[in-house]
């Protein structure tokens, strides 16, 4: 009988050993599911940049990192007083949430831009008409001898990279503007951004305040 007692005894202790054992295990790493990917902007099926759209492409993503708002907007017009700063006017834009990669309906306001540091040459709607298709072009991307030229279509959209900024004279918001790119039917300037966005995305790249990290 005492021999029945020892081996009861015994067994119990195992079966309290082994359930510590299961107890006092690592529990299972419970990994959290993956951010879900973010729905990014149309671009027509089948586009493919020419060289030039590359360029301007290039340095879209300069600009992205630098700049505290973009938007696509009609450029409406241009008011200089004296020495100041020539004021740019844009009517019906849409701003880029740099978030969730999206476009936001238009807005049916008149927006002002400060020209600086960026200082773009003004095509005219007379001008643009009577422009020949290689010079169409050329406003597109124009880079000579190591300078860029910028160029604002009037009485069309533009692609425009802002600098926001506070005047303490008047305490108010002022755009300044960094880069500028016509959203003609030559320039795609609004399809070239949007794929320049999925090419970011899509290859993990951050983008950082001073430009593009890997």
């Amino acid at each position: 009988m005492a021999v029945r007692a020892d081996l009861r005894f015994s067994l119990s202790a195992l079966f309290l050993a082994t359930g510590l054992a299961v107890s006092c295990g690592r529990a299972p790493e419970v990994r959290p599911a993956p951010a879900p990917r973010p729905e990014l902007p149309s671009v027509p099926s089948g586009f493919v940049m020419t060289s030039y759209q590359m360029a301007m492409s290039e340095e879209m993503q300069k600009s992205y990192g630098q700049a505290d708002e973009i938007m696509i907007g009609i450029f409406s017009g241009i008011f200089k007083e004296g020495k100041g700063p020539s004021i740019y006017y844009f009517s019906d834009f849409s701003l880029f949430d740099k978030r969730t990669f999206s476009w936001s309906p238009p807005f049916d306001v008149i927006v002002q831009v400060q020209a600086d540091p960026c200082l773009p040459e003004i095509i005219r709607p007379q001008e643009f008409k009577q422009l020949l298709p290689l010079d169409r072009t050329g406003i597109c991307w124009d880079f000579y001898e190591g300078r860029r030229s910028v160029y604002l279509v009037e009485g069309q959209k533009n692609l425009i990279f802002l600098k926001v900024g506070l005047d303490e004279a008047s305490n108010e918001s002022v755009r300044s503007l960094l880069d500028a790119y016509p959203v003609t039917r030559e320039c795609r300037a609004a399809d070239v951004f949007n794929l320049m966005i999925h090419h970011l995305v899509e290859g993990g790249k951050e983008i950082g305040a001073k430009g593009l990290k890997e």
